[in-house]
């Protein structure tokens, strides 16, 4: 698949989660707005992730659509490349990394999300924002290099 194709998939996927960020953002300006729907509801206002400033609240969420939308094309390029059996070698590889890494953190005693210890335990939601960013340029460029001999 030429490159000016997938460029344009990502263009495709940075504007709608571009978008679907400044609605949920407008939604949830609409929430503060009405104290909550008028019920002191909080829908929109997650807290620690979406709760904010307006530009945090919208490029937290953008980031994190994109991100999702960039994991999801991964998975579409693995099925178009190797199948269902690579799909769900790819999962598993995915889950092996996983289980691997609170293993790790349970044996060694790291109190990753504690008040007292741990890289994560002082993350902002900005912070957080930041690490997802980078993981969703991980993903890309995996999504990248895996696309390069795939059949369409």
């Amino acid at each position: 698949m030429p490159s000016s194709v997938v460029a344009r998939y990502d263009l495709l996927g940075m504007a709608l989660a571009l978008v679907s960020g400044l609605a949920l953002t407008a939604l949830q300006a609409i929430e503060r707005a009405t104290g909550g729907w008028g019920l002191s509801m909080r829908f929109f206002r997650v807290p620690y992730l979406l709760s904010g400033s307006w530009y945090a609240t919208w490029l937290t969420a953008t980031v994190i659509l994109f991100a999702l939308f960039v994991y999801g094309m991964w998975y579409g390029i693995v099925y178009s490349r190797w199948g269902p059996l690579g799909t769900l070698a790819f999962l598993a590889a995915q889950a092996l990394v996983a289980v691997a890494a609170v293993v790790t953190v349970s044996f060694e005693h790291w109190h990753l999300w504690s008040a007292t210890g741990g890289s994560f335990a002082g993350l902002t939601a900005l912070g957080l924002t930041g690490v997802i960013a980078a993981l969703a340029v991980v993903l890309l460029a995996g999504g990248h290099v895996t696309i390069r001999r795939a059949t369409v």
